[in-house]
């Protein structure tokens, strides 16, 4: 029979897993969503969506990824091999990013009105930051000890 120390050691160790599962479980669906919300024309702006720990990435990619395959499990490889209670960073480098995510097209294009993205006119980081605490529940309930 274990001692109330050892119950107390055993529940610590599990509680600081169940954290580590949700954070890592948390980054992943918000980062891909990102990279899923991200709109395509050549491929290469979702291609350019790059994870890091702590800083964020400055890596540019003349790479193409439309369907975002690529993105997501280089992403969900930094996250899973990351130390323990690690910051996880989600970056993309293009010139055109800050006009994707705020708009500032000039005129309206094949592939723009008003300035936004036909196919993400309220950005793609923002809608998804604001379900942040949506992904948080979801994840800490999966992950509960």
């Amino acid at each position: 029979m274990a001692t109330f120390e050892q119950q107390i050691a055993a529940f610590a160790k599990r509680a600081n897993q169940s954290i580590d599962r949700t954070m890592r479980g948390v980054s992943i669906k918000l980062f891909s969503n990102v990279i899923y919300a991200s709109p395509v024309d050549t491929g290469r702006f979702r291609a350019n969506w790059f994870a890091a720990l702590s800083s964020p990435s400055n890596e540019v990619s003349m790479n193409e990824d439309k369907r975002g395959t690529k993105a997501v499990n280089d992403m969900v490889s930094v996250v899973n091999g990351a130390p323990v209670a690690f910051e996880f960073t989600l970056s993309n480098n293009m010139p055109y990013s800050n006009t994707i995510e705020f708009g500032g097209y000039p005129g309206d294009g094949p592939n723009t009105i008003g300035g936004f993205s036909k196919q993400a006119p309220h950005g793609v980081v923002r809608v998804n930051v604001a379900r942040f605490q949506q992904i948080l529940d979801g994840e800490a309930r999966i992950n509960r000890v």
